[in-house]
């Protein structure tokens, strides 16, 4: 592994007094250390080790990526093209010197030879941080463009102040609090290493962005909790998010392979052809679903600030935690969630407790499908939940979630009128009444209306509308002269009550 002259001189400055004038560079560039030989041509990238009696009184020319150590005063080119030139003034041995340095390039090298075997040998995320922890002596996190942890050094499990750096809850609350408030600036396009702010995460925090063709899909973030940063720490983190972003790309080529995932199978049913029945209980019985379990599904409309700024795939993951066994995953520009209630050990109202105040924390609704056991018609049943949602977000905006069993009427009255508009397909006979009411400025089209929700009672119904009964009754006779209606037949009585509904539907009251 190369150093860079800021770390030879942070890991130095402890045993030798040194002495230089030109900045120190963060660039990992420079290569094991050799003894100078007068006379000799540096080459760039070495470090190079002389004493004052091994020096010609000519200038010395140090090469602009090359690195001189010094033991006296010797004259040396200082340009900016030149090289660095430590000087140590004390009488230091060069054999000591040398051998410091080299345990200096072993420390290092022994880590970067670690990292290198578990990106290469499918070692985790959480074990190249815990090994990069004695490097750094802080805490890291890796997390996804929508904060999702996906490993992170298993320090923090020990100390519950930490806690809330990798706590879901907690980071879907400060991320949701950052970007309602708008403080964050545009960190996503940063290249290399930069500081977070502090105010975020209450501690200040060195970062690296991972790209994925050139789009914001990763950050390494190290906590300053245990010791302060160092200026060398900003290119060693830069160099561990290299192993992690490779270790990444191998997951990802893994997981590719791996055949189906539970989401997957979910996602090919609602977007493929009908699978054979015995193959998806197959498929399921692998996750421990089986068919006799009880299932409904749950639709959320994502947000167009929410595919913006990369949250659904957070979303899904918090949504998993919130309800155990269960499957969330994105399907066109919705989050599709399917629960198995009988692993989860409840019923729909126990998920809707679970989830109501992270929906409304988020700005989220929700549609819920009806119960269902068996495989057979997944894909009916998330149609449901999207109906529910809807439909129900159009009738009562105000909720966060809407059943389907409560929209249902609704959904059919929509759907069974085919492309016509409301009215052609309502009942001629209530058309003439509005149309009567208005002319009249009477009221026997509500009158009408209250009559059949009463279910044909005269009594609650003339108590509903505050008149007397027999002030109803007249009502009545008034209606049965201007339209010809038997509400005793069960026909004529159920297309007067879709009727209600439609126009009511439409606001057309």
């Amino acid at each position: 592994m190369k150093l860079s002259t800021s770390i030879l001189a942070h890991r130095l400055k402890s045993k030798f007094t040194l002495q230089n004038k030109k900045a120190l560079s963060d660039e990992l560039h420079l290569e094991r250390v050799l003894y100078y030989c007068d006379g000799d041509e540096m080459q760039d990238h070495k470090i190079y080790i002389c004493t004052r009696d091994q020096v010609s009184e000519q200038d010395l020319i140090v090469p602009e990526k090359a690195v001189l150590f010094c033991i006296g005063k010797i004259r040396t080119r200082n340009t900016g093209k030149n090289g660095q030139v430590f000087q140590l003034v004390d009488d230091t041995s060069p054999f000591l010197l040398f051998n410091e340095i080299q345990r200096i390039f072993d420390y290092y090298e022994k880590w970067d030879t670690r990292l290198y075997e578990l990106a290469n040998q499918e070692g985790s995320i959480q074990e190249m941080l815990d090994e990069s922890f004695r490097v750094f002596h802080n805490p890291i996190i890796v997390h996804t463009a929508d904060y999702f942890v996906i490993g992170y050094s298993s320090i923090i499990d020990t100390r519950p102040e930490l806690s809330g750096l990798v706590d879901p809850d907690a980071i879907f609350e400060r991320n949701q609090e950052n970007r309602d408030g708008r403080r964050q600036p545009d960190l996503t396009k940063k290249k290399g290493a930069f500081f977070y702010p502090d105010f975020i995460t209450g501690m200040r925090s060195l970062c690296v962005n991972i790209f994925e063709h050139e789009r914001y899909a990763y950050r390494v973030l190290m906590v300053e909790s245990s010791s302060r940063f160092d200026a060398c720490e900003g290119a060693l983190l830069e160099h561990l998010a290299e192993y992690i972003n490779l270790a990444l790309s191998k997951q990802m080529v893994l997981q590719a392979d791996m055949g189906y995932r539970l989401d997957r199978i979910f996602s090919d049913i609602l977007s493929g052809p009908e699978q054979d029945p015995e193959l998806l209980e197959q498929w399921f019985s692998e996750f421990g679903w089986l068919a006799s379990h009880r299932y409904f599904c749950i639709n959320l409309k994502v947000a167009a600030l929410d595919l913006e700024n990369m949250t659904v795939r957070f979303v899904c993951s918090h949504m998993e935690n919130m309800l155990p066994q269960s499957c969330a995953f994105q399907y066109q520009n919705h989050i599709v969630i399917f629960v198995n209630l009988t692993r989860f050990g409840g019923d729909a109202e126990d998920v809707k407790d679970k989830i109501i105040y992270f929906l409304r924390d988020s700005f989220l609704k929700a549609g819920f499908s009806n119960e269902f056991t068996g495989f057979a018609h997944i894909r009916d049943y998330y149609r449901q939940a999207a109906a529910a949602l809807e439909v129900g977000g159009r009738r009562e905006p105000y909720k966060w979630i809407h059943r389907f069993e409560e929209v249902a009427l609704d959904y059919m009255l929509e759907h069974g009128r085919g492309e016509f508009p409301g009215e052609l397909v309502c009942s001629r006979r209530i058309l003439e009444l509005k149309d009567f009411d208005a002319q009249h400025h009477t009221d026997y089209y509500h009158t009408l209306k209250c009559y059949v929700q009463h279910q044909l009672n005269a009594v609650q119904t003339a108590k509903q509308l505050f008149i007397h009964r027999s002030t109803f009754l007249y009502r009545m006779e008034k209606i049965g002269e201007i339209v010809d209606l038997d509400l005793n037949d069960y026909d004529t009585l159920l297309y007067v009550m879709m009727t209600f509904r439609i126009l009511e539907q439409e606001g057309n009251e």
